[in-house]
């Protein structure tokens, strides 16, 4: 498979604490990654540091074959413009509307008029299964599962290569995060995006992800859910003890 992005001896420390020794990941083109691991295992810290905002101690990072450790702050802006993030309580601007919100990154980033822009976040809102009506609204009328499908849509407008999303399920109730997972899914297949998600849902690793990366000593094991769960490494093993993740194997 094609590789899209390279992380390549990867050093995260702060202070003597070091956080990622050595760490090598590849994200393959097209695919969804999961990204898991335990408390302090250092999971936003890699996600950080891929988005540019957490420099990295030592190693390097590539986006296709740009090398994004070393590159100038303004070009690295402009690659950036093909990835899309959502973080995880949504990071939405309280002071402006849904519709503001979404068409931010279009105002910022593109020359479209102001029309081509309304209409575009239209799509976008429609796109995530929210309703028109919805774009007048300010994130402190919004359900939190609306506020995750509004920064979801923020996300898609620009029509990104790679999608980010941390924790994207956590705070929702079941039916909520079962949705938001086949949402996932569905944009997934329909845009042909490559899709990082950093979560501790076991449901969504499941059904979503066709690779797991486990922190674990500072580095990452890499493989199917399935693999994972074959994988000796005690802390791999505790990781999944608790059943989930085997009932849901024998479910399907």
């Amino acid at each position: 498979m094609e590789t899209l992005i390279s992380i390549r001896q990867l050093v995260n420390q702060f202070g003597t604490q070091r956080v990622h020794d050595g760490l090598n990941l590849e994200i393959y083109r097209g695919e969804v990654l999961g990204i898991v691991g335990g408390s302090g295992s250092g999971k936003s810290v890699l996600l950080r540091t891929v988005l540019g905002l957490q420099p990295a101690f030592s190693g390097e990072i590539y986006f296709g074959s740009t090398e994004l450790t070393q590159l100038p702050p303004e070009d690295f802006t402009r690659l950036k413009q093909h990835w899309g993030v959502m973080f995880q309580r949504g990071a939405l601007f309280s002071s402006l509307s849904v519709a503001d919100n979404i068409e931010f990154p279009l105002r910022e980033f593109s020359n479209l008029s102001a029309q081509e822009c309304r209409e575009l976040m239209y799509v976008r809102l429609e796109m995530v299964g929210l309703e028109r009506a919805v774009a007048d609204k300010f994130p402190a009328q919004l359900s939190g599962g609306m506020v995750k499908r509004v920064a979801l849509a923020r996300a898609l407008v620009l029509d990104p290569i790679v999608l980010f999303l941390d924790e994207p399920t956590s705070g929702l109730d079941p039916v909520s995060a079962e949705e938001f997972d086949q949402l996932i899914g569905t944009l997934h297949r329909n845009l042909k995006l490559t899709v990082v998600m950093v979560t501790h849902d076991l449901d969504s690793l499941f059904s979503t992800c066709d690779r797991i990366a486990m922190l674990v000593d500072k580095q990452v094991v890499v493989g199917t859910l399935r693999e994972l769960l074959a994988n000796p490494h005690p802390e791999i093993q505790h990781y999944f003890s608790g059943g989930r993740a085997r009932a849901l194997l024998r479910g399907n």
